[in-house]
């Protein structure tokens, strides 16, 4: 009976990481993203830009959370460029439901602080200023010629930088764009 435990435990620490290491693949737009994302992460820390680097790591680790991916797995063994995948769990569709609650009763939960937060420190970093009158003209073009496809991705672009920096979706863009933003 020893002899059966001890080739059992044997068995099963050889057999747990070859489980674990199973692949699971992203899908492609999130592939992309996290790729994006890492890239990005990369360069700010060739440059040591704190404030990036987290914000990068922050969408990562949303990617993770969504997909069940262990927060302490290497940003590198997800990236597509290191040949290693991530693939659905079988339940994902129960898993985008839960995604998608968590984040609406986290935004719930931290709309007044994220509210008075914005209140008392309403400022862009350059570059994300930079980056929000771009999308901010832009948006405004394509509202004078009517293009709504162009719109509604402008206005995605803003609200990324709205949740970025735990502004509320109700501020006006124009009041977030700076006087070079505007026309």
């Amino acid at each position: 009976m020893k002899r059966f435990f001890v080739l059992f435990a044997l068995i099963f620490v050889l057999l747990v990481p070859a489980f674990a290491q199973r692949g699971r693949r992203l899908s492609a737009d999130d592939q992309h993203r996290f790729d994006s994302y890492y890239s990005r992460w990369e360069g700010y820390r060739r440059s040591n830009n704190q404030d990036e680097i987290r914000s990068m790591e922050k969408r990562m680790q949303d990617i993770y959370q969504h997909y069940g991916i262990p927060a302490n797995t290497p940003y590198r063994d997800v990236a597509s460029n290191s040949g290693q995948g991530w693939e659905r769990n079988s339940n994902w569709e129960q898993q985008d439901r839960d995604w998608d609650r968590d984040r609406r009763a986290d935004w719930e939960r931290n709309r007044d602080h994220d509210r008075d937060y914005w209140h008392h420190n309403q400022r862009l970093s350059a570059e994300d200023q930079g980056r929000f009158d771009s999308y901010f003209q832009r948006w405004q073009n394509y509202l004078r010629t009517n293009n709504r496809d162009e719109v509604a991705s402008m206005a995605k672009r803003m609200f990324d930088v709205y949740d970025h920096y735990g502004i509320p979706h109700d501020v006006p863009f124009e009041r977030v764009a700076s006087e070079r933003g505007r026309y």
